[in-house]
């Protein structure tokens, strides 16, 4: 701390110098004081900065939590659009209930999201109650239909207003994060106000996209059931690293510099949950180790980034090659999203020539110059284990016949694929061309020989998806 002395003040500092020294204080005593004086000075100025440096590390650490639970919860909230598009036109149980799973799964991962969002509960009851419903009246329409009964008007009109509601905020959740890739959003805009007196703590509060979220909820119907949310799913443990050894902050941060070869990452706080983790941080980079077993989970580097040089086939071989490099060489490509200049590209594993749909990876590509900007294996340590797999009972010949005469197939495979009550499923996966020529997956249960799904991929300038 530096203060700027002018001459009178400084011909007073030494009249008082020179009246202490008539006055009986030493020469020596007056160098302690003042050699005291300025070390508390000092003292007090490094620990204002180690102040600075730890406000900055939490801030970080928040804006590293906000970024991937909001790139997560847009996934989710959009899955449920999608499904509960799909739920209109469901008759039989057997579709029902593998919807109605679908729901519930993406519902209980998206309130996890919710969770770690550094706001307020109280700011998106709203939305997480939404949520909650969405989950249980799936899985209470299905145990109706299940037992005999039949789809009511009312029943159809709910899941038109449940996928209304789905729609708005899926919108909504893609325009923040347009806003957070453009600039427009700041990561630090999740603000932080302090109470009325008489509260302690501070309380962080939503942003205004969230605001005009839940403002969006103002005429939302109170018919649906509002019973508790069964959090199964949220409880799952992660296969891949069961029973593998707890490691330390220290092995998971070398862990994270390696993977990265970025020195000057620190420790930015912990994930906690189904999957605990410890978070770094440096500059525009984000990553998470896990703690048991210090596998890298999730990487974030939300650098600009500028114009594309690369093709798409470039990225995806970037990315293939990026996997490659991590030991990760069993895995195939499978689709493709372009963002903001990034291809993130999805990877499943295989296992003897079976492609495993939950065990995914997805990889992002910068198209300037082809560099890994972001990196998911939360499927993969989440569901990669060592699957026993049986003699098929229906044939790839068999399963074909199953097919719509309208569909021509041009490829095949053997998939396994999540089913109902988050079990998997072994499938004959067939790559056809439909009547439009529009390009359809259709699989069939190699037990039963019963089609358990069928998908339209869609192709356009934003990537290649099958939904």
């Amino acid at each position: 701390m530096f203060v700027h002395l002018g001459k009178n003040k400084t011909k007073t500092m030494k009249w008082g110098i020179i009246m202490a020294t008539k006055r009986g204080l030493g020469r020596r005593p007056l160098v302690r004081l003042i050699s005291f004086t300025v070390a508390l000075i000092v003292a007090l100025t490094a620990t204002s900065v180690t102040s600075y440096v730890m406000a900055k590390d939490y801030r970080r650490s928040i804006e590293y939590t906000f970024q991937r639970a909001l790139s997560e919860l847009t996934e989710y909230v959009n899955d449920l659009n999608v499904t509960l598009n799909k739920g209109q036109y469901a008759t039989t149980p057997k579709q029902l209930q593998g919807i109605s799973t679908k729901l519930w799964q993406d519902a209980g991962y998206a309130k996890s999201s919710l969770a770690h969002l550094p706001v307020n509960e109280g700011e998106i009851s709203a939305t997480s109650k939404f949520l909650s419903q969405v989950g249980n009246f799936c899985l209470t329409l299905a145990d109706r239909v299940s037992e005999g009964d039949s789809i009511t008007d009312a029943d159809l009109e709910t899941l038109d207003k449940l996928s209304d509601y789905a729609s708005q905020v899926s919108e909504q959740l893609r325009q923040m994060v347009s806003d957070l890739e453009s600039g427009r959003l700041k990561l630090g805009e999740v603000k932080t106000e302090f109470k009325k007196e008489g509260e302690e703590k501070d309380t962080i509060t939503v942003d205004s996209g969230f605001k005009e979220i839940e403002e969006s909820f103002t005429d939302y119907p109170t018919m649906i059931y509002d019973g508790p949310f069964s959090d199964h799913i949220l409880q799952q443990q992660p296969k891949f690293i069961k029973g593998k050894g707890q490691v330390s902050v220290d092995k998971a941060l070398q862990i994270a510099k390696e993977a990265t070869d970025i020195a000057t990452l620190k420790h930015a706080g912990d994930t906690n949950g189904n999957l605990p983790a410890y978070d770094f941080t440096s500059e525009t980079t984000r990553i998470s180790v896990t703690k048991a077993g210090g596998v890298v989970e999730y990487f974030l580097d939300s650098r600009p980034v500028g114009e594309p040089t690369l093709s798409n086939g470039d990225a995806i071989k970037r990315a293939e090659k990026a996997l490659a490099d991590m030991g990760f060489n069993q895995f195939k490509y499978r689709y493709y999203a372009l963002n903001s200049g990034v291809l993130t590209v999805n990877f499943a594993a295989t296992q003897n020539g079976v492609i495993l749909y939950p065990d995914l990876i997805k990889v992002g590509i910068a198209l300037d110059d082809g560099s890994v900007v972001s990196y998911d294996a939360k499927g993969y340590i989440m569901n990669h284990t060592t699957r026993e797999f049986t003699m098929a009972k229906v044939s790839e010949q068999e399963a074909r016949g199953i097919l719509s005469k309208r569909l021509t197939v041009k490829s095949h495979a053997m998939a396994l694929v999540p089913s109902d009550s988050l079990s998997e499923t072994l499938c004959h996966e067939f790559l056809c061309v439909g009547e439009n020529d529009e390009q359809v997956l259709a699989y069939v249960n190699v037990e039963t020989g019963m089609e358990e799904q069928i998908l339209i991929i869609i192709e356009d300038e934003m990537g290649v998806l099958a939904m």
